[in-house]
């Protein structure tokens, strides 16, 4: 079996949530003893793996006649609705260098909450911020120019393989041209 190591560091993030009921003996999850008790207005950092499993745990309260999930997780500042408007107006200054595996996160987001209008606008911003890629791929010296540099330094880890997998490839095709 293969793991992408993308996939477990994406998986890895941490993530914001906390319980909604009372819940013994989980203490280490917020380096108390052991035994210790979690209330429900207490915030764990948790990453994203765990996170995804707590929140598919449900427990049926007789007394009301109801279910209700157990752990509830509140949405990273970075896939905010505030985010996504400045994604959708202005991707190519998005610094995602921030989260270094954000098309990875974001992929793993909206597969476990479904939202199919981040999922166009990401995919948008990846289609935009590739095509400038391409682009500085192609013209090495424009590079170089202090709005570019900054550019360059927001991409996250997939537009850097991106980055540099267009650049190979047009390195590879000069010298193939150059070899004719």
């Amino acid at each position: 079996m293969y793991f992408d190591l993308d996939d477990i560091l994406a998986e890895s993030q941490k993530l914001t949530g906390n319980f909604q009921m009372e819940v013994d003996n989980l203490g280490f999850l917020m380096n108390n003893t052991n035994n210790a008790k979690i209330t429900p207005r207490e915030k764990l950092e948790l990453p994203f793996w765990l996170i995804t499993a707590l929140t598919f745990i449900t427990i049926y309260e007789e007394s009301k006649g109801t279910t209700r999930n157990i752990f509830s997780v509140e949405r990273p500042e970075y896939l905010s609705k505030l985010a996504s408007n400045f994604y959708k107006a202005s991707p190519l200054n998005a610094d995602l260098s921030v989260v270094s595996h954000f098309y990875k996160i974001v992929q793993k987001w909206c597969d476990f909450i479904e939202q199919p209008e981040l999922v166009d606008i990401v995919s948008d911003m990846l289609i935009l911020r590739a095509g400038k890629i391409n682009d500085l791929s192609f013209n090495i010296s424009d590079s170089q120019s202090r709005e570019n540099m900054e550019f360059l330094q927001t991409l996250d880890n997939h537009e850097k393989e991106i980055l540099k997998v267009t650049s190979e490839s047009y390195n590879d095709f000069k010298t193939w041209l150059n070899s004719k």
